[in-house]
């Protein structure tokens, strides 16, 4: 099973995140019409806390016991606002939406959860950059950050409510790409 820890959008960022993909797709076919990308839909939006991989079904029970506590950190609103893209300066492979607020809270939610799931699934290597993927792009054939960006730096998605981590499974299913929540673990003041 391909597992991931993530905090969900809310209706109102997703709908908005959504319009700005209708946007983006739309830049994308002027600028860069040979350009290949894999758009994120409604349903799979989400801020990853923590990527896992692979992991055999027989250790997810394990997995779920270590996230069943309710994690120390209170619920907190996180802003999302602005566009940008991964890598910074070569051509884009991820396009993603970032946050105003909240950046701080999800470090230390991927920093919780990274010492409840290390010893199960060994440590994360990379520093979590919370943002809302929006595409993932295959083949850029000439699509640059600066004309795709254009404008909307400071474009606002809205604020979405932080009260739990999910724990998704990444699923294949028919030639298209699930997440299904396995479980929730809220969050709560210390």
């Amino acid at each position: 099973m391909r597992l991931f820890v993530g905090c969900e959008t809310g209706a109102g960022v997703a709908d908005a995140a959504t319009a700005l993909i209708g946007d983006l797709q739309a830049r994308v076919a002027r600028l860069a019409p040979a350009a290949r990308l894999t758009w994120v839909t409604k349903e799979r939006l989400h801020f990853t806390i923590r990527f896992i991989g692979a992991v055999d079904a027989a250790r997810v029970p394990a997995v779920r016991e270590a996230l069943g506590p309710p994690l120390r950190h209170p619920p907190f609103d996180a802003v999302v606002q602005g566009v940008g893209v991964f890598p910074d300066r070569r051509p884009p492979r991820v396009i993603w939406a970032g946050l105003r607020s909240g950046t701080s809270d999800m470090v230390a939610l991927a920093r919780a959860v990274n010492a409840r799931l290390g010893p199960l699934v060994g440590g994360d290597p990379e520093a979590l950059r919370p943002h809302l993927t929006l595409a993932r792009v295959k083949e850029p054939h000439g699509l640059r950050a600066p004309g795709l960006l254009a404008g909307l730096e400071t474009v606002s998605l809205g604020t979405t409510r932080v009260e739990a981590v999910t724990l998704f499974e990444s699923r294949q299913s028919g030639g298209s790409l699930q997440y299904v929540p396995l479980m929730k673990t809220p969050l709560e003041a210390e």
